[in-house]
């Protein structure tokens, strides 16, 4: 979240968290707060966060979230394991470093409302503060105080003359915010006495003249970096999802049903489709219905001499039915020339050759290609075809 101008802040002050907003005189208990300002910022305590400035070599740039806390090992006295350190690179090789104890950082985290997303900013550098500047917030026990864009500190009001004596670099100008001018003014050294521009006002009034545009450091790093608000977002989705997931329920549950149904439809689909095949042919095996059927049946359609074997057979059987005496032992259909070869059984060659002179007069071509007499009885083979035109 970006901070924009006159932002909100919250403060731990005396183990209560307050919202102090830009302008005014006290803070709000931030449990009466809802919702959030939308500029909303954490003012980390400084009395327990530690803002330094160092520099670090090209190498150790490139993996300065690891090698960090041994960088800044000779810098303190605690156990680099019990810290938490947050960074924001400044030019060239500089860094703004903050350190804070774990314990410290849990304890914030524990206080902060589940809904908060805003950054955690140390406290003293949310003071104004201008070139050649040092500013002071004169509290009941302690001063905050900011001496340069990337340095702050608070401290005991009897520490302020020692620190600001003890800065490399003066300030030319003394802001101090407090609410009794001569005891403000006398926490500054004497040299400075004339440099010091006091206002009647707290730690609200200088919200009014903060920078807060300026890039921060924002403390929320490493194992303390913000994660997604899933609770909140559940809370907002929670209907929508119950709504969803019923709706969903449902739809499966209907989707189910119409499977089975089909499944179901289909099963007795392929039985009926088997026993019409089983009609038409009884004996084989059955692998895929539509297939065989298909090709089984394509040996009576045209072939290449363009007959089918239908219109034949019903002309045969039509010159049959008219030869009382004869009958067909065996019947074989060649679709490649389009020719059927009758095996008769007669009582007489007349018989015979009357059937073929029929089928001669249907538009036949009809040759008797053997015949022979036993017991009585003629054999003989037609061959038939359609006649070619």
């Amino acid at each position: 979240m970006t901070v924009s101008a006159n932002a909100s802040v919250l403060r731990l002050e005396s183990g209560q968290l307050v919202l102090w907003r830009a302008g005014e005189a006290a803070p709000q208990s931030a449990h009466a707060i809802t919702p959030w300002p939308d500029n909303t910022v954490f003012a980390a305590p400084a009395s327990d966060v530690r803002v330094v400035e160092t520099e670090v070599a090209g190498d150790e740039a490139k993996h300065l979230r690891k090698s960090l806390p041994f960088i800044m090992e000779e810098e303190v006295i605690d156990d680099i394991d019990n810290l938490h350190f947050a960074y924001r690179s400044l030019e060239g090789t500089g860094l703004q470093v903050a350190l804070a104890a774990r314990t410290s950082v849990e304890h914030w985290q524990q206080q902060l409302p589940d809904d908060f997303d805003g950054q955690w900013i140390p406290e003293s550098l949310l003071l104004p503060v201008g070139s050649g500047e040092a500013c002071l917030v004169v509290e009941e026990d302690s001063v905050l105080i900011r001496w340069s864009a990337t340095e702050g500190a608070r401290l005991a009001p009897s520490l302020v003359s020692a620190l600001l004596d003890s800065l490399d670099t003066p300030p030319s100008t003394l802001i101090i915010y407090g609410h009794n001018q001569a005891d403000d003014k006398a926490l500054a050294p004497a040299a400075m006495q004339d440099r010091i521009q006091w206002r009647n006002g707290g730690f609200g009034h200088a919200l009014l003249l903060s920078n807060v545009d300026e890039a921060q450091l924002d403390l929320r790093q490493g194992d303390y970096a913000p994660r997604l608000p899933l609770h909140r977002w559940w809370g907002h989705w929670r209907r929508v999802a119950v709504v969803a997931g019923i709706a969903l329920t449902l739809q499966l549950g209907a989707d189910l049903l119409t499977y089975q149904r089909l499944k179901s439809e289909n099963l007795a689909l392929r039985s009926a489709i088997q026993d019409s095949y089983r009609q038409a042919n009884p004996k084989g095996a059955v692998v895929d219905v539509e297939k065989q059927l298909d090709r089984q049946l394509a040996e009576y359609n045209a072939g290449v001499a363009g007959v089918a074997f239908t219109p034949l057979l019903a002309t045969i059987t039509q010159a049959l039915a008219l030869e009382g005496d004869v009958s067909v032992s065996t019947l074989n259909f060649n679709s490649g020339n389009g020719e059927i070869r009758l095996d008769l059984l007669a009582d007489n060659y007349t018989s015979v050759e009357s059937l073929r002179q029929r089928l001669e007069q249907s538009g036949m071509v009809a040759i008797l290609e053997t015949s022979s007499s036993r017991e009585d009885r003629v054999r003989a083979r037609l061959r038939i075809e359609a006649r070619r035109t």
